[in-house]
């Protein structure tokens, strides 16, 4: 596959127009979107009160939620965690079952900022994935696999929220750009 800056020139000596895919996803994230909003209110919750905004994903038709605390501004750093996939044990075991922060523990950071999101996605959990949820095996030898659509489903959300500058509740990780999304991870804060 060519690079950009070996496509210039050959696009020049042959009259065609070229496009970056980050300028094609910043297109299609401002003229496209996957998730509409369907609700919003505020909560009360054990670290104080959220607001809760639902989605509804317009391909699978999955919720997702967001809980919102403060004021969001796109020039500012705004403390993220997206969470996925979301099951029940994710609110019973408090140790994380395997996420880079348990969804309390990201719940009670964020309530101790001024502002923060924490996106919640959804995927249907079936039978046999709760149980291995509740009954992990002595070691697991595959590692979770990230689905890049969460990427940009999760992105939208954020985006729409007001997100611009973020800084991750995760694990520093290489993560597909968001440069076409009009994100800009600023940080990462670990797990205590």
């Amino acid at each position: 596959m060519a690079r950009l800056p070996d496509l210039i020139p050959f696009a020049q000596e042959h009259g065609l127009k070229i496009g970056a895919i980050a300028d094609l996803i910043h297109y299609r994230s401002q003229n496209e979107s996957l998730v509409e909003r369907v609700a919003d209110r505020l909560i009360q919750t054990v670290y104080g009160a959220f607001r809760l905004i639902a989605y509804r994903e317009t391909t699978s038709r999955e919720t997702h939620l967001a809980l919102v605390k403060g004021e969001i501004h796109a020039d500012r750093e705004t403390l993220v965690r997206v969470h996925e996939p979301l099951s029940v044990m994710d609110f019973l075991d408090v140790t994380g079952g395997g996420h880079s922060w348990p969804i309390m523990g990201a719940m009670e950071r964020i309530a101790e900022s001024q502002s923060g999101v924490l996106v919640l996605l959804h995927r249907h959990e079936t039978a046999d994935a709760l149980f291995h949820r509740i009954h992990p095996p002595a070691q697991s030898t595959t590692p979770h696999k990230v689905d890049l659509r969460d990427y940009g489903i999760g992105a939208q959300i954020l985006r729409d929220i007001g997100v611009g500058k973020m800084k991750l509740l995760a694990s520093p990780r290489k993560m597909p750009a968001m440069d076409g999304l009009d994100l800009e991870v600023t940080g990462y804060l670990e797990n205590r």
